[in-house]
């Protein structure tokens, strides 16, 4: 995933005030599996608790996700804190769990555009996620709760962007899933309203959280969750519908939204959204 940027000439949004609630709550234990809809999370200074805990590398220690490969979002990652077992599947079969134990020292793993502190974790997750991509892969566990972000520690969209996007080519409303977003927001009617929002203060449920650019899409938007198809064309459809946004690095496709974490707290699913007033 690329690097957040700032639409040029947004128009300001409002003042500030309740301006929605939370639509539903995503997460991955895994970064570049199946997300799950869960109705509340616990969010860290680094991110979202048990979001992105792990990730996969190649024999070159460079992270391996759905740019590069898109079989992993048909199964599904699980980790328990209490028990210390991570498991992995595909439907509502588990085809391997096992505890996780950390081997070695802390080290450093490059994540696209920043370095990310992990640990190995290996166990039979290996073998089974080598077989699945046709190449030796290891999986490692971030250092920090929800450490395996890209930019940011949390990404949002909103229901009315997605519903702009229409639908699928099998007539089906545009997947949310495509994007990997975290905080799906319910507020209004408007399009894109959450990009006027960058630089400004959202109180979404316990939390504090500071929208920073826009989310550049990449190729992992492509493929639908539930089949990897990729007639539709995501990218081609945002560039239509919106036209290529002006940023501080020349023209973008974006998406979503970034946000750091200036109050960490819990959020679930129907809590108000309230835009802060400005400083």
């Amino acid at each position: 995933m690329s690097r957040s940027t700032r639409p040029g000439g947004a128009p300001p949004g409002p003042a500030n005030g309740t301006v929605g609630s939370v639509a539903s709550l995503d997460v991955s234990a895994t970064k570049g599996f199946a997300l799950r809809s869960v109705p509340a999370v616990q969010v860290s200074p680094t991110g979202i608790v048990g979001n992105r805990e792990f990730f996969l590398v190649d024999v070159d220690e460079q992270l391996y996700s759905v740019p590069k490969d898109a079989v992993f979002l048909a199964y599904w990652t699980a980790y328990d804190p209490a028990t210390g077992v991570f498991s992995m599947g595909r439907s509502d079969i588990a085809e391997c769990a096992a505890v996780v134990r950390d081997v070695g020292p802390k080290r450093r793993f490059q994540f696209d555009e920043r370095l990310v502190d992990g640990y190995w974790a290996p166990g039979p997750w290996d073998e089974l996620v080598s077989e699945l991509a046709g190449r030796s892969l290891r999986l490692a566990r971030c250092a920090e709760p929800g450490g395996g972000f890209d930019v940011h520690p949390l990404t949002l969209q909103s229901t009315a962007s997605l519903r702009a996007l229409g639908a699928e080519l099998d007539g089906r409303p545009v997947d949310p899933r495509r994007f990997r977003l975290n905080v799906t927001l319910e507020v209004g009617d408007r399009p894109f309203i959450e990009d006027e929002w960058a630089d400004r203060v959202l109180e979404v449920g316990g939390c504090r959280l500071r929208l920073r650019g826009g989310i550049p899409r990449c190729l992992a938007v492509e493929h639908r969750p539930y089949d990897a198809d990729r007639g539709l064309q995501v990218q081609r459809r945002i560039r239509e519908l919106r036209g290529p946004t002006a940023t501080e690095w020349g023209p973008a496709v974006l998406f979503g939204m970034y946000a750091d974490v200036v109050q960490p707290g819990t959020v679930a699913v129907d809590d108000p959204v309230v835009l802060a007033p400005l400083p």
